[in-house]
């Protein structure tokens, strides 16, 4: 037992474990930030950071426990990992609790959990044990078309809830994983023309303001002061900092609520603001950090599955980290996509740092 202890902490990537304390670190410092002038919801300046460590601290457990478990016992239970984000998802329909009209979190006491979080986790699991065991069969079309059915059922039940930004990680998940199992190219683009031809359709499945989000992307000015002005503010707040930033606890913007969920979704504009492009840079810097390290395990894993595992990881976080950022930005729609190790949420850090986890134990097993 503990020749293997020190086999696993030998083999462990350092470099991608010490990058991501530094920046759930440098995350409780923005949210403090961000956080600290709110009374209208709680008393203590220390309310949102104490929370957030406190998952932190349950996520890093969980990330400690995958690192141990050797990731083809993953594999063995992949298929009840799977079931059981399908059953959570339909109970969020169920017995969800409704905030600002989408029923996404499940009551667990004086707590509420995400499972659509979750989800992302069992659905990288269960696609690398799917596709690493079928990848012969893939070449035929209808083998192809099975990981879409899976992937298809959790986007649905995502998608009731209704939560756009999660249905299109799923997807995004699957297409990358699809392309690094090496499926037929053509099959990849028939797929893309029939998503392309389906837009129209899709479009009336939107609620209202998922559609006045993609509309007022293309000018937020349409509507300064209703759907445009969560975007317009964000630019303001990343535009107001300049090179080295108003400073911490400094931002007009986000010190005097003008901008809007500054704790979640537009938690980068915080960042920007008070630490200015160097504060930005060096930000982006772990998260180039953690996705070079998850790309390089990806790429030395010994066998198929941990490529497949390492993959969905770094695509859930690529995806995570460019769409938030790009959304501050206003390069992007408003999606309400988080930002990785940053944006406050209980079920979103302990989901990051469990696909963390993910590539820790394919890296400790190689």
């Amino acid at each position: 037992m503990r020749e293997k202890f020190n086999k696993l902490t030998e083999n462990l990537d350092y470099t991608l474990l010490f990058s991501v304390v530094i920046i759930c670190f440098y995350g409780l410092l923005v949210l403090y930030s961000s956080t600290r002038l709110t009374t209208t919801e709680v008393d203590s300046p220390y309310f949102f950071v104490k929370k957030q460590f406190l998952w932190m601290v349950l996520g890093f457990l969980f990330l400690t426990i995958i690192i141990f478990i050797d990731y083809h016992k993953l594999e063995e239970y992949s298929q009840v990992i799977y079931i059981s984000a399908v059953i959570l998802l339909i109970m969020v329909i169920i017995f969800g609790r409704s905030t600002y009209g989408a029923r996404r979190w499940l009551p667990i006491g004086s707590f509420g959990s995400q499972p659509s979080e979750f989800a992302k986790v069992a659905l990288i699991i269960f696609l690398a044990n799917f596709l690493s065991m079928n990848k012969l069969k893939l070449d035929n079309f209808f083998y192809f078309l099975l990981p879409f059915t899976y992937t298809g059922l959790l986007i649905l039940l995502v998608f009731l809830q209704p939560d756009l930004g999660t249905s299109l990680v799923y997807l995004a998940i699957l297409i990358i994983m699809l392309f690094v199992v090496g499926v037929k190219i053509k099959y990849l683009i028939f797929t893309f023309i029939v998503t392309l031809s389906s837009i129209p359709v899709l479009w009336t499945f939107l609620k209202d303001y998922q559609k006045k989000r993609l509309i007022l992307f293309f000018n937020p000015n349409l509507d300064p002061l209703g759907g445009g002005y969560n975007v317009i503010q964000s630019k303001i707040a990343i535009g107001s900092g300049g090179f080295l930033g108003n400073g911490l606890f400094s931002g007009l913007q986000s010190q005097l609520n003008f901008l809007p969920a500054q704790h979640t979704d537009f938690i980068f504009s915080v960042v920007g603001e008070e630490l200015g492009f160097v504060g930005a840079i060096l930000l982006l810097g772990l998260y180039t950090i953690i996705l070079w390290r998850g790309v390089k395990i990806a790429l030395e894993a010994k066998d198929l599955l941990g490529t497949l595992l390492a993959t969905g990881a770094v695509t859930f976080l690529f995806f995570h980290i460019v769409v938030n950022i790009g959304m501050a930005m206003g390069m992007f729609p408003a999606t309400g996509l988080p930002l990785s190790f940053l944006s406050y949420g209980g079920s979103f850090m302990i989901s990051n740092l469990l696909v963390i986890g993910l590539l820790l134990n394919v890296e400790a097993h190689r």
